[in-house]
């Protein structure tokens, strides 16, 4: 049986799209048709005679692809607002190169072109039964990044995603949404005001074609999409078989930076977090920490984390020995400091003649005591030895 000469033009850009409207992004076996032939040529045998030049059956392309190709991709981008992005297009996010079966196009809506979230951006994830506790830790991380001039990247689901976005939105920061379904197809639905605002000031973006609706697989796989995206991603709150964890996942065979909030050991929330950070990601518990991480060098350190520095602190051990049994409330004499301190009555005396001048220490009739406002520490006790 002769080939039959396609009656549709056909180049790299129509081959991906012919492709993403006719395959799962999911699906290994065509992915590996993909990398064997490339998109033009395996389109182009599956629409002319339904086989490779090896033979192998492109059935499950050739029954989708006929019905792919009468769409004008063109109308239906200007009717949405879309824009169809391919490899090698100015606007394509380099990034997502580097994952192993790249997206073959992507449609996205909005202001915010997806070359520019390059590396200064950060994945907020987490679960979607979040609880107050994680809701407040995505917004407080989230404000703070996109006020540090950080791309905010999420799925625009329940909980802490849909945390995420609005905190970098409320901070009039740029924010990314990766969908299931289509850019048109508003999902969960109850967050279709949200991912309208994200349209509006952000981007959404997707691999799955217009009109297509969420799945399970294709939340997975849109998983791979925000990890390539952003410079790390932050584990915010998940449980254990939380599909952050696969975003986490990802991120980490990509070389990205994973990193995760703890939270309390007993909750069954924060369980994917602890196992995170067993597995290798940093402990992170602000933006400092995670801009710190996946910023510039040098410009983007978080300050280091210090308890109260007391006046005690800095004194040297003669001064510290004999101010540490001195009392707040009620006086010492001389000679139980000689005992307690463990030093002779000249070097106590000279200690406390110091202790006096720094405001420390306070001379009364019966003997010594700290003097008011001069010192927070646990202080010596009676019967302590």
């Amino acid at each position: 049986m002769s080939a039959r000469p396609a009656p549709w033009s056909l180049d790299e850009r129509r081959a991906r799209v012919l492709l993403a409207r006719s395959a799962e992004p999911y699906d290994e076996k065509v992915q590996a048709l993909v990398a064997d032939l490339g998109p033009v040529d395996l389109v182009g045998h599956a629409l002319r005679d339904g086989r490779t030049p090896g033979g192998v059956g492109l059935e499950r392309l050739s029954a989708r692809l006929p019905r792919a190709a009468e769409l004008d991709e063109d109308r239906v981008c200007r009717t949405l607002g879309a824009r169809l992005l391919v490899p090698g297009d100015a606007e394509w996010p380099v990034a997502l190169d580097a994952l192993g079966a790249p997206p073959w196009c992507l449609w996205v809506r909005g202001p915010l072109a997806l070359d520019e979230v390059g590396e200064r951006s950060v994945a907020v994830v987490g679960a979607r039964a979040s609880t107050a506790y994680g809701e407040e830790v995505a917004v407080r991380l989230s404000f703070a990044l996109a006020e540090r001039g950080f791309t905010v990247v999420s799925g625009a689901a329940y909980g802490i995603d849909g945390a995420a976005h609005r905190a970098a939105l409320s901070a009039d920061g740029p924010t990314v949404a990766a969908l299931a379904g289509g850019v048109d197809v508003p999902y969960p639905r109850a967050n279709a005001d949200l991912i309208a605002q994200i349209g509006a000031r952000g981007l959404l973006l997707s691999e799955t074609p217009p009109g297509g609706a969420p799945a399970r697989m294709r939340f997975l796989a849109r998983n791979r999409l925000i990890a390539a995206l952003a410079a790390g991603t932050v584990v915010v709150e998940a449980g254990l078989r939380s599909g952050a964890r696969s975003t986490a996942r990802e991120a980490r065979e990509l070389g990205r930076h994973v990193m995760a909030v703890p939270g309390p050991v007993t909750s069954v929330m924060s369980a994917g977090c602890h196992e995170e950070i067993r597995a290798g990601a940093t402990l992170v518990t602000d933006a400092a920490e995670v801009a710190e991480l996946v910023g510039r060098v040098g410009a983007d350190l978080a300050p280091v984390k210090r308890g109260q520095v007391l006046p005690e602190d800095a004194l040297p051990d003669e001064q510290r020995r004999v101010w540490q049994w001195l009392r707040p409330r009620s006086s010492v004499d001389v000679d139980e400091l000689v005992v307690r301190s463990g030093l002779e009555l000249g070097e106590v005396l000279v200690a406390l003649g110091e202790l006096e001048d720094l405001g420390l220490a306070e001379q009364l009739l019966d003997g010594w005591r700290r003097a008011p406002g001069g010192g927070h520490g646990a202080g010596g006790r009676r019967g302590r030895g």
